[in-house]
């Protein structure tokens, strides 16, 4: 949490300085880390099989990867995505032929460094995907690979996106060891693109900021997505709640029309992540119901795009970026709707609504 000392009355807030200096942070990490994955994914490779485990939204993050460790570990490691608190409660049989990278900035929630201390003692590799500056007890993974100082906003943003690009690093890595495909060249080079398309997305914050404002009043917030960025969807959803205390709700695309949808209606705000690929005809028959019962449409779609933007009440036009890539580039417009979105609705973005003291009440009677 944000010490009393730190708290900032007005924008900029915390988590505006976090969200703006990303694209630096993600130029750090492919230099800090360009060799340092290297002997990680070498004994990765070596491993029957590999589990990403996080919380929040270092669970978000773990599942984002998971896609990338499938592709790249190819007929090598067999790759599972687990929530620390399951992965605790329901443990897989661990040994020595397993990896486990644990996901998490502070390095201080119960169930992260519970999961970690337990495969340890198990036999399996550690990997710690964490801050600069952790929690003692994460220091018992075999390996760290650090990432940004703590933040000082309680809603997560440089932290999650630094972690992706290790994350990404990490697998592009492992796939030199274990993938035939012959596609890790050229995917591993399209990742150096990142942080400038990054910086392309965040120079027009003014768009974004419009947006929120012009959709401030809605009731619910609805974000979809499919494949990797069913994840942006879950972490957007997050962040409102966090930030604003809205009800607000992130969904697969295919999902969303399997009973959610019959609750939207003209109160909610629809946002569709919609890179190009497989999801994307859906997302148009999302967009299409959405008009039908009198809910707007926000679409996140790729620059030159007509269809889905001729359907979307506003859009906000992407820097072309592979989907497989697509993460890390996509959460930036939704994390900074969502920071002027707490501002537009008078809202503390920092403090995870521990200046609502029903809140802070709460929060007594549970530890994370």
């Amino acid at each position: 949490m944000v010490q009393q000392q730190d708290v900032r009355q007005g924008h900029p807030y915390f988590m505006y300085d976090a969200i703006m200096r990303q694209p630096e942070a993600m130029e750090e990490m492919l230099t800090k880390h360009a060799t340092s994955v290297q002997p990680v994914a070498a004994e990765l490779a070596r491993k029957r099989r590999i589990y990403l485990v996080g919380i929040g939204t270092s669970w978000h993050a773990g599942l984002v990867a998971g896609h990338w460790f499938r592709k790249f570990a190819g007929a090598g490691p067999v790759i599972e995505v687990r929530h620390s608190f399951e992965f605790c409660a329901y443990p897989p049989p661990l040994n020595s032929d397993d990896g486990v990278i644990v996901i998490s900035h502070r390095g201080t929630k119960t169930y992260s460094f519970l999961a970690l201390e337990m495969a340890k003692s198990s036999g399996a590799y550690t990997v710690a995907i964490t801050s600069t500056d952790p929690g003692p007890r994460i220091a018992v993974a075999d390996t760290q690979l650090q990432t940004v100082p703590q933040e000082r906003s309680a809603a997560f943003t440089i932290s999650y996106t630094a972690g992706l690009m290790v994350m990404g690093m990490l697998s592009a890595a492992l796939g030199g060891w274990t993938d035939e495909s012959g596609d890790v060249p050229q995917l591993r080079a399209r990742l150096d693109e990142i942080p400038a398309a990054a910086q392309q997305v965040l120079a027009r914050q003014g768009e974004i900021q419009r947006a929120a404002r012009r959709f401030q009043s809605r009731d619910r917030f609805i974000c979809a997505g499919w494949g990797p960025n069913t994840a942006s969807a879950y972490e957007v959803a997050l962040k409102i709640k966090e930030t604003s205390a809205c009800d607000s709700e992130g969904l697969q695309i295919e999902q969303l029309l399997h009973g959610p949808f019959c609750s939207v209606d003209e109160k909610c705000l629809m946002t569709l992540v919609a890179p190009p690929g497989p999801g994307y005809e859906r997302a148009m028959n999302v967009a299409r119901a959405a008009n039908a019962v009198g809910a707007p449409v926000w679409g996140l779609v790729q620059e030159g795009d007509a269809l889905l933007s001729d359907l979307s009440t506003e859009r906000f036009a992407m820097p072309e970026t592979s989907e497989f890539w697509s993460p890390l580039v996509y959460v930036l417009p939704l994390q900074l709707f969502t920071y002027y979105l707490a501002v537009a609705r008078g809202a503390h973005p920092d403090l995870f609504q521990q200046n609502n003291p029903r809140q802070a009440a709460a929060r007594r009677h549970y530890e994370l």
